[in-house]
């Protein structure tokens, strides 16, 4: 099967709607024309007013006011004009039936435009909601592996404290289990009750002017330990000057740590993340996080800011969670009055993350 660009897709549906237009106006022409003995000079537009009809349902306001206009100049050479000359066209009573039948299909078409638009826009609705539970079944299977497993470790260690209570070795060794699987639990609690306070707006109830430069070096110092464990380069480049925004401080933290976790996962031992943070419009700060890691097909960028979403081979990464770290990120932003976008050249190509928020009024 072959599969055409977006761009000649687009041409190729609009040039089947005009040719489906056409086909519909010869058809009702045909009809017309067979009814001719019956009708004569009556009704010379009636017959014509379904292929605009089906032209609008079918193509839109385009395809139809083609029809609206191929229909009235045939129509009026065929049951009007042929055999009389340009006196009998522009008697007022033909003058008047050929303007409201273009005023009717004008009409037509503007409704057939809305409702194709409607059906288009439905569509696209139910995409999203099915993409959205197959996103939620599959987190509830992730959710149910990312607990069992700290479930497990926590049993074994429970196991070890009660079997070997006066061995010091092995109570250091399951106190250790106990603080890193409460700690992974502990973080997707704190995923999924983000993600609710962010679907509610009620993340950003006291907004202060925060410096952005001491949000960032927060934020690396969080994301360091697993920089470091996968033994990426990282190199940052947070501007010249002071740069404030106003909002939670806390939670813009947790939006640059959670990118910066997230190019890290994503990226294979030894690979490159940026951090860079540039003045690029007026009343406008943007911070990007690059990474040369695993990359993104383009066609599924935007869905990896909907919740439960993981990236390809998430299953397999021992970071893995349950997808609802840039999902998190987008709500927080969003309630900053920001935006946050995502590029990728492809699979294997890295990605690159730009968060855009406004800065904070000046003193004066």
């Amino acid at each position: 099967m072959l599969i055409l660009p977006p761009e000649q897709a687009t041409v190729h549906a609009q040039t089947r709607d005009y040719v489906f237009a056409l086909a519909a106006v010869v058809g009702g022409l045909v009809l017309r024309y067979l009814l001719n003995p019956i009708l004569g000079h009556q009704g010379p537009y009636l017959i014509l007013t379904l292929p605009v009809v089906l032209a609008a349902f079918y193509g839109g306001f385009g395809p139809a006011l083609f029809a609206t206009l191929l229909g009235t100049s045939v129509g009026t050479y065929l049951f009007i004009g042929r055999g009389a000359g340009l006196q009998e066209i522009l008697q007022p009573e033909n003058i008047g039936r050929t303007v409201l039948f273009f005023i009717i299909g004008l009409s037509i078409g503007a409704i057939g435009g809305r409702l194709r638009a409607s059906r288009y826009a439905l569509a696209e609705k139910v995409r999203q909601l099915r993409a959205s539970n197959r996103a939620k079944d599959n987190a509830m299977t992730t959710l149910g592996h990312e607990i069992k497993n700290p479930l497990s470790a926590l049993y074994s260690a429970q196991q070890i404290l009660k079997r070997c209570p006066d061995d010091g070795k092995r109570v250091l060794w399951a106190s250790d289990v106990i603080e890193r699987q409460v700690s992974q639990m502990t973080r997707m609690a704190n995923d999924l009750l983000d993600l609710s306070e962010g679907i509610r707006g009620e993340m950003l109830k006291n907004p202060q002017r925060v410096a952005l430069q001491q949000v960032l070096e927060q934020a690396l110092e969080q994301s360091g330990p697993l920089i470091a464990k996968k033994g990426h380069r990282l190199s940052s480049d947070l501007g010249p000057g002071q740069v404030e925004v106003l909002g939670d401080g806390t939670r813009l933290v947790q939006v640059f740590a959670n990118l910066l976790n997230n190019a890290a996962k994503y990226t294979n031992p030894g690979g490159e993340l940026m951090l860079s943070l540039q003045l690029t419009e007026p009343g406008t700060v943007s911070v990007t996080v690059r990474d040369n890691g695993i990359g993104m097909e383009p066609g599924s960028i935007d869905d990896m800011f909907e919740p439960f979403v993981q990236a390809p081979g998430a299953a397999s990464n021992q970071e893995g969670g349950l997808g609802l770290g840039l999902a998190v990120v987008k709500k927080i932003v969003e309630i900053h009055g920001g935006q946050v976008s995502a590029r990728s050249a492809g699979p294997g190509q890295g990605s690159s993350l730009t968060v855009r928020l406004p800065l904070a009024p000046s003193n004066t």
